[in-house]
Protein backbone atom coordinates (compact mmCIF):
# COMPACT_ATOMS: atom_id res chain seq x y z
CA UNK A 1 0.00 0.00 0.00
CA UNK A 2 1.37 3.42 -0.88
CA UNK A 3 1.92 6.17 1.65
CA UNK A 4 -0.81 8.74 1.94
CA UNK A 5 -4.46 7.86 1.57
CA UNK A 6 -5.79 4.76 -0.14
CA UNK A 7 -9.48 4.09 -0.70
CA UNK A 8 -10.76 0.50 -0.63
CA UNK A 9 -14.29 -0.92 -0.79
CA UNK A 10 -15.66 -2.66 2.29
CA UNK A 11 -18.90 -3.94 3.80
CA UNK A 12 -20.41 -4.55 7.22
CA UNK A 13 -21.39 -8.20 7.87
CA UNK A 14 -23.51 -7.38 10.91
CA UNK A 15 -20.63 -7.76 13.35
CA UNK A 16 -17.56 -6.19 11.79
CA UNK A 17 -16.33 -4.17 8.83
CA UNK A 18 -14.71 -6.37 6.17
CA UNK A 19 -12.48 -5.04 3.40
CA UNK A 20 -13.45 -6.26 -0.07
CA UNK A 21 -9.86 -6.19 -1.33
CA UNK A 22 -6.65 -7.41 0.26
CA UNK A 23 -4.83 -4.62 2.11
CA UNK A 24 -1.98 -4.91 4.59
CA UNK A 25 -2.96 -3.08 7.78
CA UNK A 26 -0.86 -2.59 10.88
CA UNK A 27 -2.27 -2.47 14.44
CA UNK A 28 -3.65 0.95 15.37
CA UNK A 29 -3.47 2.16 11.73
CA UNK A 30 -5.82 5.14 11.27
CA UNK A 31 -8.78 4.61 8.91
CA UNK A 32 -11.57 6.74 7.47
CA UNK A 33 -14.98 5.13 7.03
CA UNK A 34 -17.69 6.43 4.71
CA UNK A 35 -21.12 4.83 5.08
CA UNK A 36 -23.17 4.60 1.88
CA UNK A 37 -26.94 4.07 1.56
CA UNK A 38 -27.55 0.44 0.53
CA UNK A 39 -30.86 1.40 -1.08
CA UNK A 40 -29.15 3.47 -3.79
CA UNK A 41 -27.92 1.11 -6.56
CA UNK A 42 -25.60 3.80 -7.97
CA UNK A 43 -23.42 3.58 -4.84
CA UNK A 44 -21.48 0.55 -6.14
CA UNK A 45 -20.24 2.52 -9.15
CA UNK A 46 -19.70 5.55 -6.93
CA UNK A 47 -17.37 3.56 -4.65
CA UNK A 48 -15.17 2.31 -7.48
CA UNK A 49 -15.11 5.66 -9.29
CA UNK A 50 -14.31 7.55 -6.08
CA UNK A 51 -11.43 5.21 -5.32
CA UNK A 52 -9.94 5.71 -8.77
CA UNK A 53 -10.21 9.49 -8.94
CA UNK A 54 -9.14 10.04 -5.33
CA UNK A 55 -5.76 8.31 -5.65
CA UNK A 56 -3.96 11.09 -7.52
CA UNK A 57 -5.57 13.88 -5.51
CA UNK A 58 -4.76 12.26 -2.18
CA UNK A 59 -1.18 11.62 -3.28
CA UNK A 60 -0.68 15.29 -4.22
CA UNK A 61 -2.31 16.66 -1.08
CA UNK A 62 -1.00 14.18 1.44
CA UNK A 63 2.55 13.52 0.23
CA UNK A 64 4.29 16.78 1.17
CA UNK A 65 6.88 17.91 3.70
CA UNK A 66 4.49 20.14 5.62
CA UNK A 67 2.25 17.19 6.47
CA UNK A 68 5.11 14.70 7.01
CA UNK A 69 4.74 15.20 10.76
CA UNK A 70 1.52 13.14 10.58
CA UNK A 71 3.48 10.15 9.26
CA UNK A 72 5.21 9.94 12.62
CA UNK A 73 2.01 9.88 14.71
Amino acid sequence: MNKGLTTVPAHFDGAQILLDVEVELKPDMRLLVIILDNEDPSNEALVWNAMKVSEAAFARVWDNEEDAVYDRL
